[in-house]
């Protein structure tokens, strides 16, 4: 009895702090609905002011699926009303996204296609074409953007579980907090400014325009905690500044001529967001908001094409024993690939 009491007590010694802390159900299948919606601005000089810019679309609900490191969202926008799309434009949009979470490490990777914008304060500039409908906005129908982003973060604390908020792969059991530090970066290209809708079937040409190529770095590093209370019950909030530097080609187009130039920006970042909700054993629940700023400005008739972003999202949860055609395809991955 002596012996079998000391084994138990070393059995019960040798568990990690992380067994206290979090509980991992990375081998169950999470389904995951949510409804999110993403309010990006941009700013582009026009007739000595600032237009902020953005895209008409409506709030997306997605599908997300997350069994062990691997996470995806797929989505759809509902529709929008014909009085929408005339005094606002059409919005074609296109977006992948993939997350890879392991213990210390999160990368996420984004591809985002758009299509179509509207000058939000067009009351602060002399259209006399749409005075008689003041719900109209003017509107840049062929303007692109194509960006590639992405980001990987560090956490110091194994303590504070990523894959609890991001994929709810784990469960928080015990209030903790940890730094990250990361590296956000983006691809971006930017054309078709050239033309502008004024009215119903109104445009105009504009002789002098420019397009848009660059990469951005941004480097951060903050502070995450997540507070348990009540079993299952958890809030958290977070808080990243950073600082990156913008490259980027501009190439003008003024009548017939055109002129390339690179320049160089150095701008500050802060990303911020709460959250709150249920994280059970089977149901999963809850809501989050995430802001961000930065400090940069416009300067020499320059597009600035670091957004100034808000968005929230609510979703629901169920988890499930995972398909044996899903388990065989990722443990497949996790043999073949050194990584995970």
């Amino acid at each position: 009895m002596f012996v079998c009491s000391q084994n138990e007590e070393i059995k019960t010694d040798s568990l990690s702090t992380r067994d206290l802390f979090v509980e991992d159900f990375s081998s169950q299948l999470n389904v995951k609905m949510d409804v999110s919606n993403s309010q990006i601005k941009y700013f582009i000089p026009y007739e000595e002011s600032d237009a902020r810019i953005r895209t008409n679309q409506a709030i997306s609900y997605g599908l997300v699926l997350s069994y062990k490191v691997l996470s995806v969202r797929l989505a759809i926008r509902p529709k929008l009303s014909e009085n929408e799309l005339k005094n606002k434009g059409q919005t074609d949009h296109f977006r992948l996204r993939l997350k890879l979470l392991l213990d210390k490490w999160t990368h996420r990777v984004d591809f985002n296609y758009t299509r179509g914008f509207y000058i939000e304060n067009t009351s602060d500039f002399d259209f006399e074409n749409n005075i008689d409908n003041p719900s109209f906005r003017v509107q840049f129908p062929y303007l692109t953007t194509n960006i590639l982003s992405g980001s990987s973060r560090y956490k110091f604390n194994d303590n504070y579980s990523v894959k609890a908020l991001e994929s709810n792969t784990e469960i928080q059991l015990k209030s903790a907090g940890t730094f990250q530090v990361g590296l956000d970066y983006a691809l971006y290209f930017l054309k078709g400014t050239e033309d502008i809708k004024v009215a119903d079937e109104d445009f105009i040409h504009r002789d002098s325009y420019k397009e848009y190529t660059g990469f951005s770095p941004v480097f951060n590093a903050g502070y995450h905690y997540t507070f348990v209370f009540h079993n299952y019950w958890f809030a958290n909030a977070y808080g990243n500044p950073g600082v990156g530097v913008d490259f980027y080609n501009t190439k003008l187009y003024n009548n017939n001529t055109t002129t390339n130039s690179s320049n160089t920006k150095l701008f500050f970042t802060f990303r911020t967001g709460i959250s709150a909700g249920f994280n059970g054993r089977k149901i999963f629940f809850g809501g989050a908001y995430n802001y961000n700023i930065n400090t940069v400005k416009l300067n020499d008739n320059e597009i600035n094409l670091q957004p100034r972003e808000n968005n929230f999202h609510l979703f629901f949860g169920y988890r499930f024993k995972a398909p044996k055609q899903v388990r065989k395809s990722l443990e497949f991955i996790e043999k073949n690939v050194p990584v995970f």
